[in-house]
């Protein structure tokens, strides 16, 4: 836990509208797919007073690693994303809590975070794959064919869907 993302709210929460700025980073490792964020996450914000506890609005940048789902071109790119999140004085299973007049802003930046990854990374809207006989990417080098595969067991299905 970074003590920089962990912020005490004891004077702001059931004070409506008051509010503190906050700043600060958090190391993770996420992973959806082949998609990764390893590393430093940057997390700007402000909490403010709430009847009940605080709300935190902040901003998550940190640079990931993405696999394109069609040609498996890797490249880097940087995430961005904003919440709103309510802190509750008393804790709920939908919600995060204050725990001992703090908060941590980290753990509710690292989850939104996750969501932001792409679930199906395109390098490029365009993208045309690779080959599914040879494996050539399709964007790069265009395949040229493979003839007729009559020696595939499937290939008297061809038939079927050329009338």
């Amino acid at each position: 836990m970074s003590a920089d993302l962990v912020i005490s709210i004891g004077d702001l929460a059931g004070h409506l509208e008051k509010e503190r700025s906050f700043a600060g980073s958090r190391d993770v490792s996420l992973r959806l797919g082949d998609s990764t964020v390893k590393g430093p996450i940057a997390v700007t914000g402000v909490v403010t007073g709430t009847i009940d506890g605080v709300q935190a609005r902040f901003r998550v940048v940190a640079n990931a690693r993405l696999t394109c789902v069609r040609c498996l071109t890797e490249w880097e790119r940087q995430l961005e994303t904003e919440s709103l999140q309510h802190f509750s004085v008393t804790p709920d299973e939908d919600g995060y809590a204050i725990v001992d007049k703090e908060i941590d802003v980290g753990s509710a930046a690292t989850d939104e975070l996750a969501l932001s990854i792409p679930a199906t990374p395109l390098c490029r809207e365009d993208c045309k794959g690779l080959c599914p006989i040879c494996g050539t990417d399709l964007n790069s080098d265009p395949c040229d064919g493979h003839g007729e595969d009559s020696g595939s067991p499937f290939a008297v299905l061809k038939d079927l869907f050329e009338s």
